[in-house]
């Protein structure tokens, strides 16, 4: 994680939320910006740093100037999932997510599994990952009440790393493995 933000040019310490996914605009990730806004405001410090690609990138890039977010946001491209993935992840103190049309939520798992803990709306295949509140908190979809939310949590490193160790064990309970033998009990 700490290699992979100096990578980026984030001075340690500085908070960083991370948001992986496919940049399209149903991933709703202008929403995700505009929170930022508000994140940037009350603390002036915080990075956001999105991995991924797709056809909403440049909207994207040129939402970012037009919000003055540039020195706040690192925009990293697509990240090989065995390698870089796990240190991006790691990179963050949150990660934050705001899609409305996920079928799973897997990148979710996989930010948990890294012990990231996930500040989410709670759509479609989210909702079954973050409504329990285990490493993770289900934000209101409105930008205000999720900056918040994502404020109140970074002002609190104990609460983080208490959601962090939960957000591994609940990731867990996701693998395939256990996926199985939950199968096996239905039958």
């Amino acid at each position: 994680g700490a290699g992979f933000r100096e990578r980026l040019g984030i001075p340690p310490g500085r908070p960083t939320l991370v948001h992986v996914g496919r940049i399209a605009h149903e991933k709703n990730i202008d929403f995700l910006l505009r929170m930022f806004v508000r994140v940037v405001k009350l603390k002036p410090e915080t990075m956001l740093v999105v991995a991924g690609e797709g056809p909403a990138l440049e909207h994207c890039k040129s939402y970012v100037e037009s919000l003055q977010l540039t020195a706040n946001v690192r925009f990293v491209g697509y990240l090989s999932r065995e390698r870089e993935l796990p240190d991006c992840y790691s990179a963050g103190d949150l990660f934050v997510f705001s899609s409305k049309t996920e079928t799973q939520g897997l990148v979710l798992l996989e930010a948990m599994a890294c012990g990231t803990p996930v500040v989410s709306t709670a759509y479609m295949g989210t909702a079954d990952i973050v409504k329990p509140e285990r490493g993770a908190h289900v934000a209101p979809d409105d930008e205000i009440g999720f900056a918040n939310l994502v404020v109140e949590l970074l002002d609190d490193p104990a609460r983080r790393r208490a959601m962090s160790v939960e957000a591994r064990n609940y990731a867990g309970t996701w693998s395939a493995g256990a996926m199985a033998s939950r199968m096996v009990e239905l039958y």
